[in-house]
């Protein structure tokens, strides 16, 4: 015979599925469903990865050899970053912890499912818009960036047509394949394009550089199993898509496209103020991906242009990776800050900002060295992957511990 849970357990469990459903790393979503358990006088054990949830819950005064309330277990698909979804949640569990908000209420509000806030036209238009500015901000020309922006439209046109099946499968190498093949095409036409440049602009969007801060950031945190996987998740996303450029360049190559064509159109290179509004245009974009709340697109464009500059000027001073601990550390304060200022997660800015430092292009451009040019310096390369990420990470942790995030207690 069946027993309905209490209340405060199917909220728990509700409530952490929907903090995974919006891409919460594993040390915020523990530290959240425990701070709230706590407050509604329940301890509460919990174990979060990429791929599931285990809830362990009973009462505060309750004997831990007599457990009444079975572990609950809760399986999931790995989950992409959904700010909107994150603030609400944010202010849910802040409201229902001041009561501001009853456990009932909080309860309904949870049967809303998760969605997006734009319709899938504007995100794979922002896609493309992605693309192109990144090739802008890479000097790859104006053919070379509108050829990006097709290619990161087309890349959207696939994602919203294909099957689930395939979604879960070799979406990335096929997606990585179309293009490789599109760009060799117009190569195949214009004399001056930069191929490479080119496909890691059009590929952009589904690079995993946030994925792999993540992963880096649960396993400094003592995450250990969740940062595990979602490392080797990130990892095996860069080896598909180095696989699909690899088939696509061999295709291209048999069918000649690898040697330039004879229109010297693409060599017209844009001016360098250009950068500006294509990192203003990336920041948009990138707000709509990530499901920004118009209200909230401000801050989006603050840390993608802070972001930018910080990391720059670290650049000059101290090299690369002195950059983008710099950019990262000063990233985790301002996040930080305003979060606690404005009552918002400081994703809100941490996430934005961390996307344009590029860790994941760097990896992509490491394996795909590998497996279609066989270059023998592709450690240094790789090298330099693990440093940028290591120095990403370091920032935002050393930030985190100078101004700590914003709390519900």
């Amino acid at each position: 015979m069946t027993q309905v849970l209490p209340l405060e357990v199917r909220f728990l469990k509700r409530f952490a599925r929907r903090l995974h459903q919006a891409g919460v790393p594993a040390h915020q979503l523990e530290g959240m469903v425990e701070t709230i358990a706590n407050r509604l006088n329940y301890k509460c054990e919990i174990w979060s990865s990429p791929t599931a949830v285990f809830l362990t819950l009973r009462g505060k005064e309750d004997d831990e050899d007599h457990q009444h309330i079975p572990m609950q277990l809760i399986r999931l698909e790995p989950a992409t970053t959904n700010l909107a979804d994150t603030s609400e949640l944010y202010d849910m569990g802040e409201a229902l912890i001041k009561g501001r908000l009853s456990l009932e209420q909080a309860f309904n509000a949870l049967k809303k499912p998760c969605g997006k806030l734009y319709p899938e036209w504007l995100r794979m238009l922002s896609g493309g818009l992605i693309s192109g500015s990144f090739a802008l901000m890479l000097s790859s020309g104006w053919m070379g960036a509108a050829t990006a922006a097709v290619a990161g439209l087309a890349v959207g046109l696939l994602y919203a047509n294909a099957g689930k099946a395939l979604r879960a499968g070799g979406m990335e190498a096929i997606a990585a394949m179309l293009v490789t093949l599109m760009v060799y095409a117009v190569n195949s036409l214009l004399n001056g394009l930069n191929p490479p440049g080119i496909i890691m602009s059009g590929l952009i969007v589904l690079m995993p550089g946030l994925s792999l801060t993540i992963a880096v950031t649960e396993l400094s945190t003592e995450h250990l199993s969740s940062g595990s996987a979602r490392l080797a998740g990130a990892l095996i996303v860069l080896l598909k898509l180095s696989l699909g450029v690899l088939i696509g360049t061999v295709i291209a190559e048999w069918l000649g496209w690898d040697r330039g064509g004879m229109h010297s159109l693409a060599a017209t290179a844009p001016p360098d103020w250009i950068q500006w509004p294509a990192l203003l245009l990336s920041a948009l974009s990138f707000a709509v991906i990530f499901n920004v709340r118009l209200q909230d697109f401000y801050l989006a464009v603050i840390a993608a242009v802070v972001g930018y500059l910080v990391s720059r000027g670290g650049a000059m001073l101290g090299g690369v990776e002195f950059g983008v601990l710099v950019a990262a550390l000063v990233l985790a304060l301002l996040g930080n800050g305003l979060g606690r200022a404005l009552r918002l997660p400081a994703a809100l800015v941490r996430v934005p900002g961390i996307i344009l430092l590029v860790p994941g292009s760097l990896g992509y451009r490491t394996v795909t060295n590998v497996l279609v040019h066989g270059e023998p310096t592709s450690q240094d390369t790789a090298l330099l992957v693990g440093t940028m990420v290591i120095a990403l990470v370091g920032g935002l942790l050393i930030g985190n511990t100078l101004m700590p995030p914003r709390r519900f207690l």
